[in-house]
């Protein structure tokens, strides 16, 4: 199919048109207005660039429309839907994400990683997507042996060797083993020197990217293996110009920082800003113009960026637990370590949204649902309590 070329996009269609035949069937539109508020949107969006701009080709533009608003389907199609999973199932996929697990590492250790996986880096992503699904699918019943397979799961991301999946794993750590709800506010000095660590171990793991495209703003030539880094921080560096170039709605889809905006039609904001010379960035040849997720929210003004963090403050509030009971833990955990993953990956990387995104995101949308279920079995209780 022309517009839906990849499982990720074959997989977010299916889902859009399963929502379509749940609210057709059972007439429950009102589940939906979270997707309805995304689609609204991005239509905007989509004849905001097409009309009001003209950065680059109705193909592009487009296709742009259908990988940025992917993410959002997923995740309020799992949100709203109430699939639920059985023990048998869940069960199913803890051993599918074993089985995946120890394959990947068989490959990697044969020596034919990159013929199969493409990029070191997928390693590590792989590896966390698993360890998130093993989560999910175990947090009902946490035991010792699942911990322990999960530490393994995720471990064979170490063979990425790449930095921020050091930085996720400190992370992850930190929250899975230590982390609770409001623990910053009753902190001791031996808990605060315990943060400090933690923050210090994964300034340690990431300075080199910090460094890179935030202070030095990779300014230099440097070696033939520094040129893919050099082009996503030059991405950083334009991104605050053409922000306050087009401040409200932004410059549009397709036109900065996406696989769009150069591999299906190539933008002149490139032109327009004085990087379409820049390696990795080259009309014809821009292997690297999609490889980091948050300058592109130029593309959206500043209208898109305050919705775009209005989302994940929605999400962070949705998952934050009011009682103390394990499983609503073990969840807001989960819906932590989803948002620490797509801020981690964003920040040098586009996996949001690719395949590894609309997964986190279908499995964000199953925690959201989760912890709702359990507020209001939790306010019915209470309601009862008083009444008796």
């Amino acid at each position: 199919m022309l517009w839906f070329q990849s499982s990720d996009e074959l997989i977010t269609l299916l889902m859009a048109l399963l929502c379509m035949l749940d609210m057709l069937a059972n007439k429950n539109h009102q589940r939906y207005k979270g997707l309805f508020a995304v689609v609204g949107v991005m239509t905007f969006y989509l004849l905001y660039s097409m009309f009001a701009l003209h950065y680059n080709t109705p193909k592009a533009i487009l296709y742009d429309f259908f990988i940025q608003i992917k993410p959002f389907i997923a995740f309020y199609a799992a949100y709203s839907m109430g699939v639920r999973f059985d023990a048998s199932q869940k069960q199913f996929l803890k051993r599918l994400c074993v089985f995946l697990s120890g394959l990947m590492l068989l490959i990697i250790l044969s020596g034919f990683g990159m013929k199969f996986f493409f990029h070191v880096a997928h390693y590590g992503i792989i590896s966390t997507v698993l360890f998130l699904i093993y989560y999910y699918c175990s947090y009902q019943n946490l035991t010792k042996r699942d911990k322990i397979v999960m530490m393994l799961l995720l471990a064979v991301g170490f063979f990425s060797t790449r930095s921020k999946f050091y930085g996720f794993f400190v992370v992850a750590m930190y929250i899975f083993f230590w982390y609770k709800p409001g623990i910053l506010v009753r902190v001791k000095l031996k808990q605060w020197i315990t943060i400090a660590l933690v923050f210090c171990v994964v300034l340690y793991v990431a300075w080199g990217k910090i460094n890179y495209y935030f202070i030095s703003s990779g300014l230099f030539t440097g070696s033939e293996d520094q040129k893919d880094s050099f082009a996503r921080a030059i991405l950083y560096v334009r991104s605050p110009e053409i922000l306050m170039d087009h401040f409200v709605f932004g410059s549009g889809l397709a036109s900065y920082a996406t696989y769009s905006s150069g591999d299906v039609g190539y933008s002149r904001v490139y032109e327009n800003y004085n990087i379409e010379n820049v390696w990795g960035l080259q009309e014809g040849d821009c292997p690297f113009v999609s490889d980091t997720f948050f300058p592109e929210l130029v593309q959206f003004g500043i209208v898109g960026i305050i919705l775009f963090f209005y989302f994940w403050v929605w999400v962070y509030r949705k998952i934050k637990p009011r009682d103390a009971d394990v499983e609503s833990l073990q969840l807001y955990k989960i819906g932590l370590l989803i948002i620490a993953f797509a801020t981690i990956e964003s920040v040098a990387g586009s996996a949001f949204l690719q395949g590894s995104g609309i997964i986190v995101m279908i499995l964000l949308g199953f925690v959201v649902r989760d912890v709702s279920i359990l507020k209001e079995r939790h306010a019915k209780s209470e309601t009862r309590i008083e009444r008796v």
